[in-house]
């Protein structure tokens, strides 16, 4: 907290205007400093999640995770742009549903479970779909758990804001 000590004085009253001034420009730069802090860890948490997480990539999901910062906005953004990271991060048939997505984010997106239009019954019973693999031959999945990398992105950096807020302001 800045304290500034001033007279009733043309020369006081100029001087804490400069000072205050130059104080809202460090506050500010700091404050860009802190929103590019926490995108960067961000894209560095998320890509670490996916490690963590075990999720079978081929390079797409990892080299799609970046982050943006807007100057304008002062805001920054940890972005994925794989086409699949969705069903990952929410799972996907059966299996997702019996292993759910732990935020609030799916039901407002109007993401669900079962919600594809190819699914079959195996003789046994199970529910699911074929899908092409990279070997020309058809396998059949009753879908994936959700591996909600980008959710857990978010409260690790919740979890370190306080820190990060200290060490850029300090």
């Amino acid at each position: 907290m800045k304290q500034l000590n001033i007279t009733l004085s043309t020369d006081s009253i100029s001087k804490a205007i400069k000072e205050l001034k130059a104080y809202k420009a460090e506050i500010n730069k700091k404050s860009e400093l802190l929103v590019q802090t926490l995108t960067d860890l961000g894209v560095n948490i998320a890509r670490a999640k996916v490690l963590e997480m075990n999720i079978n990539d081929t390079g797409n999901l990892m080299s799609t995770i970046g982050g943006y910062y807007s100057p304008n906005l002062n805001a920054g953004f940890v972005t994925v742009s794989c086409e699949y990271a969705i069903f990952i991060e929410f799972g996907t048939g059966i299996v997702g549903k019996q292993n759910p997505y732990p935020g609030d984010t799916m039901a407002k997106t109007g993401y669900k479970y079962g919600g594809g239009s190819h699914y079959v019954v195996t003789k046994d019973g199970r529910i699911g779909w074929f899908y092409p693999a990279d070997d020309g031959t058809w396998r059949f999945t009753e879908g994936l758990p959700s591996r909600p990398f980008m959710y857990e992105t978010a409260l690790e950096l919740e979890n370190k804001f306080s820190n990060i807020v200290r060490s850029v302001f300090k």
